[in-house]
């Protein structure tokens, strides 16, 4: 019984950091599952915001998106270029804050949405084609894990800016 009860244990304490592209030395801002929700959860593949230390203002950030052990899509602030930063209101009781970056004409957005009319902390990958959404996958609550919040996420490499993209369209 001891023994179930470690086995347990140890499997609850490294779900949601075992879903992390952070590299050893980087701060895990965020990270975990993201997918579609329709029908159900749906995701394999992790989402991860990383920093080069454990509070801002940070020197550098790592976006990285991808299986586990495989990353399809890295971005580094400041040898990339910039994060953005945005804050919506869609309502007087929510707020979606987001942290985005442009690639080839792409906006993938990492946004938290917070307050009354979100529920539980939300945290999705949104990808914009100009302004049309093409992507937007939801963050699976259990198997993510939210250690810096975005509206906190500051520094040198980090500009805020009104991105006019809807967040709130899903």
């Amino acid at each position: 019984m001891r023994r179930l009860f470690l086995v347990a244990a140890f499997l609850a304490s490294t779900s949601a950091s075992a879903q992390t592209h952070c590299l050893p030395g980087e701060t895990d801002l965020l990270s975990g599952l993201v997918g579609s929700t329709e029908g159900g959860f749906s995701g394999d593949k992790i989402l991860s915001l990383c920093a080069d230390r454990s509070s801002p203002p940070f020197g550098q950030i790592s976006y990285r998106f991808g299986r586990q052990g495989a990353v399809e899509l890295e971005y580094t602030a400041p040898r990339d270029g910039f994060f953005f930063a945005d804050e919506q209101s869609p309502s007087p009781r929510s707020t979606i804050y987001s942290l985005y970056f442009r690639k080839g004409g792409i906006t993938y957005a990492v946004t938290e949405c917070m307050g009354m009319l979100c529920g539980i902390r939300d945290v999705k990958l949104m990808v914009f084609d100009g302004k049309r959404t093409i992507a937007s996958l939801d963050s699976e609550p259990d198997r993510f894990e939210v250690n810096t919040s975005i509206d906190k996420i500051k520094g040198r490499i980090v500009k805020t800016r009104t991105s006019g993209l809807n967040y709130d369209e899903n």
